[in-house]
């Protein structure tokens, strides 16, 4: 298992006519090994660059990105990515688009068909390995997307509002599925999301966020242990996380 080290990160746009702003100014935080992390803060603050930037899409102006195995620094790894919508090549099978994820983490092929049909049957889609992502439903997709993120055995895997595009009845449920599956792996989870209740259920620890350029406002432990169920508890959770995102949004912090 990775931690995932984010110190002093500035990231700088440039506006069409030229001039420089700043995105993110000197955060530093870390996403603690076989432990959920979720990232809030108001919309345009920088939450998706900065998962850019792990991943490498984007470059950091300053600061580092480090991960820390057993101790050790280690070069940055095949890192598991859960979108906002699952981005399933529609002309391959649900099983063809994990594959081809495995292929591109350097997976052996003689692993493919047994990581395969683990991560399907963990997300509840073994039956579907041959089905193509237009004959499933949005709640299905999005599970085959958590499926070839997992699949990899990456050791961080990054979700970027991964249940924002489905309906609330298939976000609860992705949620309970996405939680255990946290639990059962030990994975090094980044979650970002604008949803407090699911901030409060999903996280061992929550980072809040001030807005752009983004700035660490709080790093809080989530005071419910798991296993974690829905109710007051989770309900309550929130609302003190959401006293926070108010605070940030009247400029107050």
């Amino acid at each position: 298992m990775a931690e995932l080290i984010v110190k002093d990160a500035e990231k700088w746009f440039r506006r069409e006519d030229g001039s420089p702003f700043k995105i993110i100014d000197r955060l530093s935080f870390a996403a603690r090994a076989g432990c959920v992390t979720v990232l809030i803060g108001p919309s345009g603050c920088g939450k998706s660059t900065l998962l850019n930037s792990i991943v490498g899409l984007e470059q950091l102006d300053h600061g580092e990105l480090r991960f820390v195995n057993n101790g050790k620094s280690q070069e940055r790894p095949f890192i598991g990515y859960v979108f906002q919508s699952p981005r399933l090549l529609p002309w391959k099978t649900i099983g063809e688009n994990i594959a081809l994820a495995l292929k591109g983490a350097g997976v052996a092929g003689s692993d493919w068909t047994s990581r395969i049909e683990r991560y399907l049957q963990l997300v509840g889609l073994e039956e579907y390995v041959n089905q193509f992502p237009l004959y499933l439903s949005g709640g299905q997709r999005q599970r085959a997307g958590l499926a070839r993120a997992l699949a990899v055995e990456s050791d961080v895997v990054l979700m970027d509002e991964p249940f924002a595009s489905v309906d609330e009845l298939t976000a609860r449920q992705l949620r309970e599925t996405t939680r255990h599956l946290c639990e059962q792996l030990h994975r090094t989870v980044l979650f970002v999301t604008h949803n407090l209740a699911e901030a409060a259920y999903m996280s061992d620890f929550v980072v809040t966020l001030t807005r752009r350029p983004a700035r660490l406002d709080e790093y809080v432990a989530n005071p419910l242990p798991p296993p974690r169920h829905w109710g007051p508890e989770v309900y309550n959770f929130a609302a003190q996380l959401e006293t926070k995102v108010t605070l940030k949004e009247e400029g107050d912090l």
